[in-house]
């Protein structure tokens, strides 16, 4: 036990710690010769248009801190850390959690024909499917070659499709049926539709809705008591809820969407309980929690299959110091959670669809706080474009199952816009390479109407569709 005196330094160093967190956000990216653009959470928020956060830091296996900031709705009641948001596709973490348990039980096989585990639907058959058969480990590392990249979710008042309609592409489902349109297992490509494959496989196989899997399997054995996927969420926990808004911070009409597809994007929980699920995934790998996965399991899980992506988690490992992670946007929401090996970490969650610039100023923060050797901020040059150079770029432009984005002229400058974002103040580094200091995304031109958006070694096709 502390004495009283270093009881009081602790208290007060940690306040410490939270102070320079919140007073410490940053971009990702730096012009060369600008001087570092250090923000406070509550200066961004308002900049931002995101009424509501929620942050949790971890520590040595434990949680260090949690803190809820602003309002749930416009008047109502302060964030606390147990106001609940919509975690959107860090669901897919747990979604795969509970699947390999499924598979440690005997219940599925990771390698397996997925076709073979399913009961109440059939993966199309084409000629890629014929090469190779999909199977679990496929689907949950984004490497099956199925379609559909994400969901938009059902308005409140909306027809809410079952989950066979989704994967059918059939009405009233607003997205394209799941399909494999590339060689399974030859390559990497972010797949929400192949999570609703798993969704229905797990189903199958437990004959029980989703939810009542998802709380049995993972969140009750983790203490995850404030967590749930239930859609639509019950009405009593509205009052517990951020509610969700656009980038300009008006209330998304209705308020939360529906997502049927549970395990891609249905997960509504708090950075405490996702905190709390950090922690069992680190002490499992220790072999001291292993309350649903065993050590052996987890490090499965945790094990890059391509493109630094394990089942349901990206990995990554700077100076020696592994991490898994995940990030997270439907609608009116923006989720980010960290996971080191070793016992760090951090989670925060947003309402507001500018949510995801402030997540990541405000991980950028902690980890500058607290020495993480990731998010450090990159400096780029920047050179001055003609007007006729600018011009020619300004459009609307699509990369295939990623995103859609526009150029245009804001002033003297080039200005980014995706939907659902704030528009972003565009830099060149290069006559044909484009950079803003929000997101460490490049954009290279090839030819004026197509070129490639670049994430670090991934590199995504664009061309021009106005």
């Amino acid at each position: 036990m502390l004495g009283p005196r270093l009881e009081c330094q602790t208290v007060q160093h940690l306040k410490q710690e939270i102070l320079d967190v919140e007073n410490g956000l940053t971009p990702p990216i730096r012009v060369a010769g600008q001087p570092p653009a250090h923000k406070s959470l509550v200066r961004e928020m308002q900049e931002l248009h995101v009424p509501a956060v929620s942050v949790v830091v971890i520590h040595n296996g434990a949680i260090e801190w949690a803190k809820g900031y602003g309002v749930v709705c416009p008047g109502g009641a302060r964030v606390t850390p147990e106001t609940l948001f919509q975690a959107a596709s860090i669901s897919k973490s747990l979604t795969a959690m509970a699947a390999l348990h499924l598979v440690e039980t005997g219940s599925l096989s990771l390698d397996a024909p997925i076709q073979t585990e399913l009961k109440n639907w059939t993966v199309p058959q084409n000629k890629f499917t014929m090469q190779h058969p999909v199977t679990l480990r496929e689907l949950l590392s984004h490497t099956a070659g199925t379609t559909v990249h994400g969901f938009a979710g059902y308005a409140a008042g909306s027809q809410v499709p079952t989950l066979l309609q989704v994967l059918n592409g059939q009405k009233p489902a607003n997205s394209d049926p799941v399909v494999v349109n590339a060689t399974p297992g030859e390559g990497y490509s972010y797949s929400g539709g192949g999570f609703i494959i798993v969704q229905q496989t797990l189903m199958d196989t437990a004959n029980e809705p989703f939810a009542t899997l998802m709380k049995k399997t993972v969140l009750d054995p983790i203490g995850m008591h404030h967590s749930n996927y239930q859609h639509p969420l019950n009405i009593a926990l509205l009052p517990k809820v951020a509610r969700p808004v656009d980038g300009n911070g008006k209330p998304i009409e209705g308020g939360p969407h529906t997502y049927p597809e549970m395990a891609a994007a249905g997960l509504w929980t708090t950075p405490t309980d996702l905190a709390l699920w950090i922690i069992e995934m680190q002490h499992s790998l220790a072999g001291r929690a292993n309350h649903v996965l065993s050590t052996e399991m987890t490090r499965t899980m945790l094990t890059p299959v391509k493109s630094d992506y394990g089942l349901g988690v990206g990995l990554q490992a700077t100076a020696g110091k592994k991490s898994f992670s995940h990030s997270g946007g439907n609608e009116g929401y923006r989720a980010f959670y960290i996971g080191y090996e070793d016992g760090d970490g951090a989670v925060v969650m947003t309402s507001g669809n500018n949510g995801g610039n402030l997540m990541m100023d405000l991980i950028r923060s902690v980890a500058q706080v607290y020495g993480w050797p990731d998010f450090r901020v990159v400096e780029h040059a920047a050179i001055d474009l003609p007007a006729s150079l600018q011009a020619s770029y300004i459009g609307k432009f699509a990369a295939k199952n990623i995103l859609d984005f526009s150029i245009r002229n804001q002033g003297s400058r080039l200005q980014l816009e995706q939907k659902g974002e704030g528009p972003q103040p565009l830099f060149a580094s290069a006559p044909a390479l484009l950079f803003t200091t929000a997101s460490q995304m490049l954009i290279r031109f090839d030819s004026f109407d197509r070129g490639a958006l670049i994430f670090g070694k991934d590199e995504y096709p664009f061309e021009r569709i106005k």
